[in-house]
């Protein structure tokens, strides 16, 4: 006698369904995996800020999604006077293999070797 329980418990159906997603996104090649912003704070530990820095200095890259053509310069003045501040009309989204090599150029030192304490006895 087989028992299901997904039937049985339907929030269990939609965990091992988030689970599932989760794996295969995980055995996916980095050059596949698409990261968002929030995901690439995660992955980091730092701020929307500090974000927004990488990706004025060039340090990440990134890619928009938009695909709207370019426009002339007098109508690019006349949208920016119009368009609200802090509001993005593009998605920004960033690939896992680039934030990979940012990790490799930019690796973190620990802090205890940045402090100038000597071992006890020398």
């Amino acid at each position: 006698m087989r028992i299901d329980y997904t039937e049985r418990f339907p929030e269990l159906k939609s965990l091992l369904k988030d689970f599932e997603e989760r794996i295969e996104r995980i055995s996916l090649p980095p050059e596949n995996v698409i990261l968002d912003d929030l995901e690439v704070m995660r992955i980091l530990n730092i701020s929307k800020r500090k974000l927004a820095q990488l990706r004025s200095d060039r340090k990440i890259k990134y890619y928009t999604s938009d695909d709207a053509p370019k426009v002339k310069k007098t109508r690019l003045k006349e949208l920016k006077t119009t368009s609200h501040k802090g509001i993005r009309r593009a998605k920004i989204y960033y690939l896992l293999c680039d934030v990979l090599v940012y990790v490799k150029r930019n690796p973190v030192v620990p802090i205890f070797e940045k402090l100038k304490i000597r071992p006890n006895g020398l």
